[in-house]
């Protein structure tokens, strides 16, 4: 699936990786950057970043790191095309049709 870089910019834009990962981590605004435990790994103390301007999330416990496309993928086990079909849609985005043109 070769999809355009504007439209995963796009997706990266109107969902903001703190709304996702907030549905299933309980985070805590900490300057610019919210906190809490990892979904990937047991932890106590929180180590597990989300920073919406850099649109990342990072745990220092386990070195899970990535966008909202890579965090549905990791925590919801779907493949690249699933994920970018669930946030294009919660975008309210339709995803392009590919091409064997657009793929060149």
């Amino acid at each position: 699936m070769s999809l355009p870089p504007q439209f995963l910019d796009d997706i990266r834009a109107r969902v903001p990786v703190s709304d996702v990962v907030g549905r299933s981590v309980r985070l805590a605004r900490r300057g610019h950057e919210h906190v809490g435990l990892c979904p990937f790994h047991k932890e106590k103390t929180p180590s597990f970043t989300v920073n919406d301007d850099k649109a990342f999330f990072h745990c220092f416990g386990c070195s899970a790191h990535g966008d909202v496309i890579g965090f549905v993928m990791q925590h919801d086990g779907l493949n690249f095309p699933e994920a970018v079909e669930r946030l294009a849609d919660e975008a309210g985005l339709s995803v392009p049709e590919t091409t064997s043109e657009a793929r060149v």
